[in-house]
């Protein structure tokens, strides 16, 4: 189903479409519709960058709309400040025990990234941290008031106490919504990936915010690190599309800095894929919002696979603006469609088959909201009961992602089949090539 107010903002905030009248993007919709659009932008991390596109245009949208808008960027600038006071309090506390860190997304984009760190949403701090430092950086945020959330193979979250429960969507701009620090070995965990994850940590420099000294990523890094988070979520099946964003503000504010994309380009010069990853990313910012190119990664979107640039064509654009957050209650969510494109970068069919019969399945998601289901069936509280009924909502949803994807399958193989014989002949030097096995 087409979403076209969603559409019309994406569009509206193309790079290239700066400061011009919004007229005919905006126009027409109706109330219910931008009720709606408010809570995808809040989803989508676009709410607060559509307000500073709007404000010399604020005649075409709704009273109402601006003043929701008004009232999450007056909220998120009380959240930004404590956030602020939190990166730093968490810096020193590491600098102070010798943690080995660097301090990565979040506040650390702007103003590269993000022009005001008012504009970003930001739910939590994320670090790289080392093997050795990791038990060390709990010890040091337990010490400092935060608990133990969530434990994994390469990433440990804590968060501060709170004595609430998480509200409405746009209550995540509030300064007492509860954030966590988390503790990354690795950015991503799909580890059956073919290629070997860039070891950022190692590249760390010390960097300067607000008078206090903090370890970071250089720009070259943040770059390749930022795309490579995003490729990770959208193979996982869901991104936010103030990220394409970010990336697209980015490359507009550098894209004539050719020694930053020669150092880039050196960076990933060892792994193809890694870099034709990169490439896809750009490509999907450029598509969305506009962005341009820079000379050096446009070579490298060219050299994209057929089968690659396929799915790019066909299906990112229903994928990233279809209905598919659980809220949504959609029939046939678009969520994994991206399947498609996943099966590309995993280097042999048995593989493949394994995590297409979990993602298809989705086994874990499902026992977990049958658990919180059941755990949670006689609670009397309000915000219990609508846990439990998202919780529920999963398990159709699932089944209508599968029902899409079983549907778009053969287009999908004819597509591919008829891409691939194209080009098969014609596969440029260097380009990132495997066949599955």
């Amino acid at each position: 189903m087409k979403r076209i107010l969603e559409e019309s903002v994406v569009e509206f905030l193309g790079f290239s479409l700066t400061g011009r009248c919004p007229t005919p993007e905006l126009a027409g919709f109706s109330a219910d519709e931008w009720e709606h659009c408010l809570t995808w932008m809040d989803y989508s991390g676009l709410a607060l960058y559509f307000l500073r596109a709007i404000q010399r245009h604020t005649d075409w949208i709704p009273g109402f709309v601006l003043e929701r808008l008004l009232n999450r960027h007056g909220a998120n600038l009380e959240r930004t400040a404590y956030m602020e006071r939190q990166f730093v309090f968490v810096n020193r506390a590491f600098e102070d025990a010798g943690v080995r860190y660097a301090a990565v997304k979040g506040l650390t984009l702007v103003p590269e990234f993000c022009p005001e760190a008012s504009l970003r949403h930001q739910s939590d701090l994320d670090y790289l941290v080392n093997g050795p430092s990791l038990h060390l950086a709990c010890q040091v945020l337990e010490d400092i008031g935060y608990v133990l959330h969530k434990e994994a193979q390469h990433e440990v979250i804590l968060i501060l106490p709170f004595n609430g429960g998480l509200g409405r969507i746009d209550e995540q701009y509030n300064a007492k919504t509860p954030h966590s620090v988390e503790l990354h070995l690795t950015i991503g965990e799909l580890r059956h990936l073919a290629w070997e994850e860039p070891q950022f940590l190692e590249n760390a420099v010390k960097r300067v915010f607000q008078g206090s000294a903090f370890c970071g990523l250089r720009d070259d890094d943040t770059f390749v690190l930022q795309s490579i988070h995003a490729f990770y979520h959208i193979l996982d099946g869901w991104i936010k599309l103030s990220w394409l964003y970010e990336i697209g503000y980015f490359l507009e504010k550098r894209a004539t800095d050719s020694d930053l994309w020669q150092r880039i380009s050196g960076r990933l010069s060892g792994e193809p894929l890694l870099r034709e990853a990169v490439a896809v990313v750009v490509s999907l910012a450029s598509q969305f919002f506009r962005a341009r190119i820079p000379v050096t990664v446009n070579r490298w979107v060219e050299e994209i696979r057929p089968t690659v640039r396929m799915w790019i064509e066909n299906y990112s654009r229903p994928w990233v603006l279809g209905h598919n957050l659980v809220d949504d209650y959609a029939w046939f969510p678009t969520s994994k469609l991206v399947l498609f494109l996943y099966q590309q970068y995993v280097p042999d069919r048995g593989t493949w088959r394994s995590v297409l019969s979990r993602r298809l399945l989705a086994l874990k998601g499902i026992d977990q909201a049958m658990r919180r289901i059941t755990r949670h069936s006689s609670a009397q509280q309000w915000q219990t009961s609508r846990v439990s009924a998202r919780e529920f909502w999963k398990i159709p949803y699932h089944l209508g992602a599968n029902l899409r994807y079983l549907w778009e399958l053969p287009r999908w193989c004819l597509l591919a089949r008829n891409s691939t014989r194209t080009s098969r002949n014609s596969i440029p030097p260097g380009s990132p090539h495997f066949e599955q096995k």
